[in-house]
């Protein structure tokens, strides 16, 4: 059993008191070391968190560079245009409604796709692109060319 002083008296106590003998002073007991080990933890934890997003951040900009790929711009110009029957509008005049709305170019955006389907009980265009590290979401009326919903998220 270890001896203590007592802070407030300075006569020597037992460390597992809990109050002082002499002068009744509470013994509060030193809970510094885990405090430390608490605090180390969380904070190993944030930094792992950190580390997490820098690295979902870094895969981003490797998508951001497919934009200037023009195999991969010619394949969804073709994709986009083969849905203009039944007297809709293209799924080019879609993206076109969607891109002049955020007022940004073509030239912009990257891992675009488009698709035809009835939502909202009509057949809408889903128009998905990112852009400045949000991804865009346009429900776009297919007959009408009215924008229906948007979405805009954190890439």
């Amino acid at each position: 059993m270890a001896l203590v002083k007592c802070r407030e008296c300075g006569k020597e106590i037992s460390a597992d008191a809990s109050s002082c003998p002499n002068c009744g002073y509470k013994n509060k007991k030193n809970n510094s070391k885990l405090i430390i080990i608490i605090l180390s933890i969380v904070i190993v934890v944030l930094l792992f968190g950190i580390l997490i997003l820098c690295i979902k951040d870094e895969s981003n900009y490797d998508k951001h560079d497919d934009r200037y790929n023009s195999n991969l711009d010619d394949n969804v110009d073709n994709n986009l245009d083969n849905n203009t029957n039944n007297n809709y509008i293209s799924s080019s005049d879609a993206l076109n409604i969607a891109l002049e709305d955020l007022n940004i170019s073509r030239n912009d955006i990257y891992d675009l796709s488009s698709e035809l389907e009835y939502k909202f009980n009509k057949m809408v265009y889903d128009i998905d692109f990112n852009c400045n590290r949000f991804e865009y979401e346009y429900y776009i009326d297919a007959t009408t060319g009215e924008i229906i919903k948007s979405f805009k998220e954190r890439d």
